[in-house]
């Protein structure tokens, strides 16, 4: 009986470090990178784009109640390339390891004052989990994102279910998709390939429910989605970033992303985007904006220290704003699945835009500052 139990617990330990292990050395000049040029082809861009090594699906959102309430929520899926497949296996074992599927949930409840969070992983074996080279599915279990009826390409269905915790939504997208970045690639560190190609949804009419402990609410609101895909982005002195995406009540929105180095110096390779009402993309270099932090939370579990309020400017195009975390306790611990700790949450937006007063809404997303911190391609 104990050999038996020993046998069993050798095995599991060994399915783990498959799931876990990085990508082989041997395959790493083989994956395709973001290069210049890149021309993007819709919707059939939504697909997966298994000859690159790492892709993400992100959906982030804020939504209210009939009762006014907030909420704000993430749903992302990962896809890590392992080994490329090639044409001449397309036969090969249901069990075979060519990618690993990682998705983070949470929720934050302005109602109750908390956040919630949940994880998966999978090595797709079987199809428990995969992303769709034919539409837009990408799933684990029976979390998901697709274009259910590919007649209605401009309704995107989400779902997530853990415990008492649930979202189901229906996303439509009010503008085209935005491409970010120039001549097709969004350059994250100095050397060729080491840049994704990024585009996003910034503005989704969002209906649906949620599920918190158990009670079922009805929301609507609004939500950005991004979708990214490339090789190799961070250089070896970059720690990590700090990711806005803003939604005004001008009907603009911005996506800014710091790209910081160990030194504490942000890469010159840090842009944005701001998004005007028709939807025209005006390109944002570092030079073009500028972003405080004005307070701090530190996490009692990492005893990392997050920015939580900001004061974001764009000169030229007369921007101000003051921006401040629904809640500071919204940080994510993925150790069991994409093995960092980084902070994720919903954000108020106030200030003025041409002169004009706005409001509105967004999502923060700061990795490097945990001991765990750092991503890990």
């Amino acid at each position: 009986m104990m050999t038996h139990f020993l046998l069993i617990r050798c095995l599991i330990y060994f399915l783990t470090f498959l799931i876990l292990i990085p990508a082989p050395v041997v395959f790493a000049n083989k994956w395709k990178l973001a290069l210049p040029g890149y021309k993007y082809d819709f919707p059939n861009e939504h697909r997966s784009h298994p000859n690159f090594k790492i892709e993400w699906w992100y959906f982030s959102g804020n939504v209210k109640d009939e009762s006014g309430n907030k909420y704000s929520f993430m749903l992302t899926f990962f896809r890590r390339g392992l080994r490329l497949e090639k044409k001449s296996e397309v036969n090969r074992s249901r069990w075979a390891l060519n990618n690993l599927y990682f998705s983070h949930f949470s929720v934050y409840s302005a109602k109750k004052n908390k956040h919630y969070f949940s994880e998966k992983f999978s090595r797709g074996a079987l199809g428990q989990a995969g992303a769709s080279t034919e539409k837009f599915k990408v799933w684990i279990d029976d979390w998901k994102a697709e274009i259910e009826d590919q007649e209605q390409t401009n309704k995107i269905l989400i779902f997530a279910k853990q415990d008492k915790l649930y979202l189901d939504f229906k996303l439509e997208p009010q503008k085209n998709p935005v491409i970010h970045g120039t001549n097709g690639i969004s350059q994250k560190s100095a050397g060729v390939g080491q840049a994704s190609h990024y585009y996003s949804y910034t503005r989704l009419k969002v209906n649906g429910s949620l599920s918190i402990e158990g009670e079922r609410i009805s929301v609507n609101g609004s939500a950005w989605m991004d979708h990214e895909f490339g090789s190799n982005q961070l250089g070896k002195e970059q720690i990590g970033w700090d990711w806005f995406s803003i939604q005004l009540s001008n009907n603009t929105e911005l996506m800014l992303y710091l790209m910081r180095n160990k030194s504490g110096s942000y890469d010159l390779t840090s842009s944005g985007s701001l998004i005007l009402g028709d939807g025209s993309v005006i390109h944002l270099s570092l030079y073009d904006f500028t972003i405080k932090n004005k307070n701090f939370w530190k996490s009692k579990k990492s005893k990392a220290l997050y920015p939580v309020e900001w004061v974001i400017e764009v000169p030229k195009y007369n921007i101000n704003l003051k921006i401040k975390a629904l809640h500071e306790k919204q940080e994510l611990d993925t150790t069991k699945s994409t093995q960092i700790i980084y902070w994720e949450g919903g954000i108020n937006v106030e200030g003025f835009s041409q002169g004009v007063s706005v409001n509105g809404v967004g999502f923060v997303e700061m990795t490097g500052y945990a001991k765990y911190g750092r991503p890990k391609f």
